[in-house]
């Protein structure tokens, strides 16, 4: 008889530890947010699958965190504490925080889809910056604040649970004029739901519908914590901080302290680990190997790596062992392609679309087993919670599409890692050579060290482990100290430093992991260096945003609405391009955006500027042959165009400057969008007085496809 397909899937929960030791204070709201949009549905779709087993990564720190919350502790953050606020009692600064945070939240899964919550963004603006504040200030009165607070905690609550509370439900109908007392229902929700998370988890453990695993502590990465040298395993040339950091024993540490947390949780002692991101080395198997794991999981990669050989199907969907001197393990590797057509592809595919490829991939795979002895094990193992705001209706109508297909389907069989390996013990006559060190990203680990932001924040963190190392772990006085260096050594810290990753609270980031530090030194009885009070992160606030999406604006010179210009790309040019001459500025922003026919450009100006100059000049020059002209003398304003006779060129002049120009003038259409090049010059009595940039040119999206990566938040 033909052996179905086992999966396993293994979802994995994570967020760093964003409390404040010291000040008891949580800066963000993340764990609270995701408890009531992924962590329960998670579990809660697998009810009406009793077939389709499941995996579930749950780090310490998190579970530390969702505990915080509930009594007797009953701790807030930030974010909770400014909504449960009245709207006609928020201070100014209040009201300012509600305007920079409360669309935190994918715009078109999150916010479009409710007409009221995308007139609040509509109204403040895609991008937020201190000089907007004194006109948006007017524009928003007490019912636009409370609709706000409403509909960010609203929106952060799966729709399929939220659908199932008729309150909830109802609240979603009405959409606007919220009440204090809706308001106040809704923040319960998300209390009701961050309860309810550990419980049901344990008792899915407990059914056998699921199996638990846990990571170390705080989320570390394992090697370089054992030894950042590490990193030069994959990549030699990596620039390390000049301060060498080796400390196994944190990485003991962090990983006993984890299981024996995940223990206490949920009642069962974890026989699996998937360790932070994926990162591995020989002296953190070693480890693995003390605790008693049973088994650890990897990205793919470090498979190919370690064997020094190919893709192959035969090696990558089975476990493997691990035998060394100190005890053995079993070691099962993702399947790269599949765990992130989840992760990062499928969000934008009709549901049933997607699960139609996934069921094909699948089936070739099964097919390549028909008349293999060993069954095979597919690994998908990903995030289990950032994903899902990126898919249609939080990935409900994917997940319950999929979960239907695999369930009906007799060639697949979903399962726990650990249940397969009580059916199909891990051969136990060959073992993995060395393990090539490295992450689920690209095999190494520059994700965490190597740019000059990353490096200081290692450099950090080592100065501040030397400055704790006389004192005992086990001494009440210092464990404060200890634990707030435990979770400085997170990986999370290290990931949004640099330029790989971006996030709106990247500075948020930098803020509490040097406050992480300090804390360490304050519990310790030791002054906090000084350096600290400075941050790592570059604080330069972007000139640049990229269009978040097709726009439609009317060309009139005016801001017509508020939704004209949303989805535009932005350059402020008072902040990165300095004016030719010392005066004041004339030009102050330049927007841009397309459609399917039309190249849009707004130039907003300062009138005060233009309004003492007899006559000017502002021309857009196009390095693809384009160049427009608009002058202002005493007869008004007029356009010289080359090529001339350009059909349908749009332009008009009146509180600002707004263009459409033809694609066709570019030798572009809809088809073959490309990146446009411009310059724009500011002249009066034939003297440049601006030109934006000094030099070069700036470049303008005008690809869908480019526009839709740009803005993907991993």
């Amino acid at each position: 008889m033909t052996q179905p397909l086992y999966i396993a899937f293994v979802w994995h929960m994570h967020q760093p530890y964003y409390r404040d030791l010291a000040t008891g204070q949580c800066i963000m709201p993340w764990v609270r947010l995701h408890a009531a949009k992924d962590y329960v549905d998670m579990v809660k779709r697998l009810e009406e699958f009793p077939t389709i087993h499941q995996t579930f990564n749950i780090v310490p720190s998190l579970v530390d965190q969702l505990e915080e919350y509930l009594p007797p502790r009953n701790q807030s953050d930030a974010f909770l504490e400014v909504s449960r606020k009245a709207a006609a009692e928020l201070s100014e600064q209040d009201q300012r925080f509600v305007l920079q945070w409360f669309f935190l939240a994918n715009v078109d899964r999150m916010i479009k889809p409710y007409p009221r919550y995308h007139d609040l963004l509509a109204k403040r603006g895609v991008h937020f910056n201190d000089e907007d504040w004194p006109i948006i200030q007017k524009r928003f009165h007490t019912q636009d604040y409370l609709d706000l607070q409403v509909w960010f905690n609203l929106a952060w609550i799966d729709p399929w649970l939220r659908h199932q509370d008729p309150v909830l439900k109802s609240l979603e109908t009405k959409g606007a004029q919220f009440s204090e007392e809706e308001k106040l229902y809704v923040l319960e929700a998300h209390l009701a739901l961050l309860s309810q998370v550990i419980p049901i988890y344990r008792s899915a453990a407990q059914q056998g519908r699921i199996e638990l695993t846990t990571s170390p502590y705080y989320h570390p990465i394992m090697p370089l914590l054992c030894d950042l040298r590490t990193a030069h395993v994959a990549l030699p040339q990596l620039r390390l901080p000049e301060r060498a950091f080796r400390h196994p024993d944190d990485a003991r540490w962090q990983l006993q302290q984890g299981l024996a947390r995940h223990h206490e949780a949920f009642g069962q002692q974890a026989q699996g680990l998937w360790p932070p991101e994926g990162s591995v080395s020989e002296e953190f198997v070693k480890l693995a190997m003390e605790s008693g794991l049973r088994w650890i999981a990897t990205d793919e990669e470090i498979l190919w790596r370690t064997l020094k050989t190919s893709r192959a199907p035969s090696i990558l969907y089975r476990p493997h062992l691990l035998r060394r001197k100190g005890g053995q393990l079993a070691i099962v590797f993702r399947d790269r392609e599949l765990s992130d057509l989840i992760g990062f592809v499928y969000s934008q595919w009709d549901p049933k679309v997607a699960v139609a490829d996934f069921i094909k991939r699948l089936g070739e795979i099964s097919q390549q087993f028909r008349s293999a002895v060993q069954p095979a094990l597919v690994s998908i193992i990903l995030d289990g919670e950032n994903a899902w705001e990126s898919y249609a209706n939080d990935g409900h109508d994917f997940f319950m599409g999929l979960y239907a297909a695999l369930a009906n389907d007799g060639r697949f069989r979903c399962v726990t890692v650990s249940e397969f390996l009580d059916t199909f013990p891990v051969d136990q006559t060959e073992s993995l050579p060395e393990l090539f060190s490295g992450s689920w990203i690209d095999g190494n680990f520059s994700t965490w060290v190597g740019h000059p932001e990353k490096n200081a924040a290692w450099q950090a963190l080592s100065e501040t482990r030397d400055a704790l190392a006389s004192m005992s772990r086990e001494d009440p006085r210092t464990q404060q100290a200890w634990k707030s260096l435990g979770i400085a050594e997170g990986s999370d810290w290290m990931w949004w430093f640099g330029e790989t990753h971006f996030s709106a609270q990247a500075m948020e980031f930098d803020q509490l992991f040097r406050a992480h530090l300090a804390n360490a030194y304050h519990f310790s009885g030791l002054e906090v260096p000084p350096t600290l009070q400075t941050p790592i992160r570059r604080q330069t606030a972007s000139p640049i945003y990229a269009p978040t999406g097709i726009i439609h604006p009317t060309v009139d010179g005016r801001e017509t609405s508020y939704y004209e210009w949303l989805y535009a790309g932005r350059f402020d040019l008072t902040q990165q391009y300095s004016a030719m001459h010392r005066g004041a500025q004339g030009l102050r922003r330049l927007y841009y955006g397309f459609d399917e026919t039309f190249q849009y450009l707004r130039l907003d100006v300062d009138p005060g500027v233009l309004v003492q100059l007899p006559s000017w000049t502002v021309t857009f020059d196009f390095a693809q042959g384009v160049h427009i002209c608009l002058i202002r003398n005493s007869t008004g304003v007029r356009a010289d165009v080359i090529p001339q006779g350009i059909a349908k060129l749009l332009w008009s002049f009146d509180r600002l400057f707004e263009l459409a120009i033809p694609l066709t003038a570019f030798g572009l259409s809809s088809e073959n969008h490309n990146t446009l090049e411009l310059a724009v010059t500011f002249s009066a009595a034939e003297e440049v007085l601006e030109r934006y940039p000094t030099q070069g040119t700036l470049a303008l999206t005008t690809s869908l496809a480019e526009l839709e990566s740009q803005n993907w938040v991993v």
